[in-house]
């Protein structure tokens, strides 16, 4: 079975936005076994929603919308559904006293726009909204299935979580599809081609994708066909790909390694020059990272690296603030004046400016420090300065899960 997604929104059209709404949708479907086939992205226009939808329900026996849901003029997708469909759009009464209820809190009256987002379309299946305020529609006509949801991405996964996956599991005839996902860093898409060129010959009824961005590359093995050989593939990939693997599904590296230090009761600092909090900011994405994250100091110039750090000042003369010498002054320096067991030093050229023939842009040291044990390692980024930094926060991380495994 195949599917099709309509994202609207001008925004996202114009490049204004970031689309995560059709990756999101496509890699769930394909996980139950629905392909997905077509994704437009549209401009907040009736006849131009009406007609994409048109054309793809002609096609697909499902298809999906996300966005023009909410309470603004240019949400206009219950209007083009109720033109296609030729169905009435009627008041839900439930989503109506959420509309008021959200007003009274906030100490204001209510909006006549806002109860637009409670209007829905006749013989539609609603589907509550956990986190916001405009519901889903599941709209059945014969043998096709036309689901909308509200563009907000955190409100429509939470809505696809608890009410479309559900409907799909049970309602479709979707072909059970078996799928491992498998995390790697600090290794290259080329680089596992060939490492898992001649073992794929054995797994030929299994599908193997890879999906590379500045993180690592993530691993997909599909088949319809036999788990138990998905599982083989799985630890056949992980024995080839070690130590590059650092988790299995949608772990992020970060909690991961928060996974890690709780494990070995082991408290982190952080001080960081060139990527200026973000490996800070990562490791506090994870929910009870204070369990083993005390904090971290953002010594971006040279005199706080010596007074917050106790870096050298001879140090930073000799060798320069793009050391490895500073590297782990800085590591060694946060871990005592916080007592902590494990610190960590970022320091590097991010760029566009700042770089040398000696010294590139892209040039970044990270030091490890612990009571007994000190490890630096030298790596060479590429990109913008926002894609340096990206790379180094993931490298800093990457360095201590394999400390921690046992890697390094």
């Amino acid at each position: 079975m195949r599917a099709g997604i309509i994202v609207i929104g001008k925004g996202i059209l114009e490049g204004k936005v970031s689309d995560s709404n059709s990756p999101y949708i496509a890699k769930r479907i394909s996980e139950i076994g629905i392909a997905p086939g077509r994704v437009a992205i549209l401009p907040d226009e009736k006849e131009v929603i009406e007609e994409e939808v048109k054309s793809q329900l002609a096609i697909f026996p499902i298809v999906f919308t996300a966005g023009g849901l909410g309470a603004t003029p240019d949400d206009l997708t219950r209007e083009a559904l109720s033109a296609i469909f030729k169905k009435t759009l009627l008041l839900d009464e439930m989503t109506l006293k959420k509309v008021e209820r959200f007003y009274k809190e906030k100490g204001l009256p209510v909006p006549e726009s806002a109860t637009k987002q409670a209007l829905y379309l006749q013989g539609a299946l609603l589907l509550e909204n956990p986190v916001g305020i405009s519901p889903g529609m599941i709209i059945r006509d014969g043998e096709r299935t036309l689901i909308a949801l509200p563009g907000v991405p955190e409100e429509l996964q939470k809505i696809f979580e608890t009410g479309v996956l559900p409907f799909l599991l049970t309602t479709l005839p979707t072909k059970p599809l078996f799928a491992v996902w498998i995390r790697t860093t600090g290794i290259t898409e080329a680089e596992i081609m060939e490492r898992l060129a001649h073992p794929k010959r054995k797994f030929k009824s299994c599908t193997l994708e890879y999906f590379p961005s500045l993180a690592g590359v993530d691993i997909r093995i599909t088949t319809d066909k036999d788990e138990g050989l998905l599982s083989e593939w799985k630890e056949e990939i992980i024995t080839r790909l070690s130590p590059y693997v650092y988790a299995l599904g949608n772990i992020p590296l970060e909690e991961k390694v928060g996974e890690l230090l709780r494990k070995r009761e082991l408290k982190l600092v952080v001080a960081e020059s060139c990527t200026g909090g973000l490996l800070g900011h990562r490791i506090t994405n994870s929910p009870g990272s204070s369990d083993y994250f005390l904090g971290g100091v953002i010594a971006y110039a040279n005199e706080i690296k010596k007074s917050a750090l106790g870096v050298k000042e001879e140090t930073l003369k000799r060798y320069g603030a793009v050391s490895r010498e500073v590297a782990l002054e800085m590591a060694k320096g946060v871990r005592e004046r916080f007592g902590a067991g494990i610190g960590l030093g970022v320091t590097g050229i991010a760029g566009p400016t700042g770089g040398s023939a000696q010294k590139p842009v892209g040039l970044v040291y990270i030091g490890l420090a612990t009571i007994n044990r000190t490890i630096c390692k030298e790596f060479h980024f590429s990109g913008n300065r926002r894609m340096i930094k990206e790379q180094a926060a993931q490298s800093a991380l990457d360095l201590l899960r394999r400390y921690l495994e046992g890697y390094d």
